[in-house]
C-alpha cells in the first residue's frame, strides 16, 4: 500500500468513528418509539419489524467497525468484512422496505405500484447479496489492520440500490402529490419525503460517483459510512 492510501485510510477511520458516533447517539436517543411499542403504549404493527431491523442491523454494522477499526492484531478479515457488509446492506434492505411499504399505503395498495416498487425493492436486495459475497479483505501489515480490496467490485450495487431506491422515492412523492391537501399528515409526508430524497442522493451519489471513478479503494469506501448513518432516517 502506497503512503497516499495509507493516509487516506487514515481518514476513512476518522468518518467511520464520527459517523458512527453520531448513530449510536441517534439510536439510543430515539429509543422512547421501540419503547412505547415494548410497553404496548403504541400497537405493534408487522410493518415494525422492518423499522426495528434497519436500525438494529445498522447499529451492528457500526459497531463491527469500530471494533474492526481499533484492533491492531492480525485477524480473519475476510469472514470480519462479510459480516460487516452483510448488517450493513441488509440494514439498507430493511430501510428501502419502508419506502416500500409507504409508497404502496400512499397509493392505497395500488397493483401497478405494488408490482413496480416490489420489483425495485427486489433488485436493491439482490444487489445487496451480490455486494456481500463479493467482499474482498485482506490483513495489511503497514495499515495494522483490515484493508479492503477490489472495491470496484461492488460499483454496480451501489448503482442498482441508488437508482431502485430513488425511483421507489419518487413513486412515494408522486402519491403524496396526486393526493394534495391542506392537513398536518399530507405536509409531514410531502416534506418527509423530499427529504428522505435529498438525503438519497447526497449520500448514495457519491457514492457511485466515486466507484466507477476508481480514484483508489480508499476513496471507493470513503462515504459509505455517513451513507450507513443516513440510512437511520429511512423511517
Amino acid at each position: 500500500m502506497t503512503p497516499s492510501e495509507l493516509v487516506l485510510f487514515g481518514y476513512v477511520g476518522k468518518v467511520m468513528h464520527t459517523f458512527a458516533g453520531l448513530y449510536i447517539w441517534q439510536y439510543i436517543t430515539t429509543l422512547d418509539f421501540e419503547w412505547e411499542v415494548y410497553t404496548k403504549v403504541r400497537p405493534w404493527r408487522w410493518s415494525f419489524i422492518a423499522y426495528f431491523l434497519a436500525r438494529v442491523l445498522s447499529l451492528f454494522a457500526m459497531i463491527l467497525s469500530l471494533v474492526d477499526f481499533n484492533i491492531t492484531r492480525e485477524h480473519n478479515c475476510q469472514a470480519w468484512s462479510r459480516t460487516l457488509l452483510a448488517f450493513g446492506w441488509l440494514g439498507g434492505v430493511s430501510s428501502s422496505f419502508i419506502i416500500f411499504l409507504r409508497a404502496v399505503a400512499i397509493w392505497g395498495r395500488d397493483i401497478r405500484v405494488i408490482a413496480s416498487t416490489g420489483t425495485l425493492w427486489l433488485a436493491h436486495l439482490g444487489a445487496a447479496l451480490t455486494a456481500i459475497t463479493k467482499s474482498h479483505n485482506r490483513w495489511d501489515p503497514s495499515l495494522h489492520g483490515c484493508a479492503v480490496t477490489r472495491t470496484t467490485d461492488f460499483r454496480w450495487s451501489l448503482l442498482i440500490k441508488f437508482v431502485a431506491d430513488l425511483i421507489m422515492l419518487g413513486i412515494m412523492i408522486l402519491g403524496v402529490l396526486h393526493k394534495r391537501n391542506a392537513t398536518y399528515l399530507w405536509n409531514m409526508l410531502y416534506f418527509q419525503g423530499l427529504f428522505w430524497i435529498l438525503t438519497a442522493i447526497m449520500t448514495d451519489l457519491p457514492n457511485v460517483v466515486l466507484s466507477f471513478k476508481n480514484i483508489n479503494d480508499a476513496w471507493n469506501v470513503m462515504f459509505q459510512y455517513p451513507q450507513c448513518r443516513s440510512r437511520s432516517n429511512f423511517h
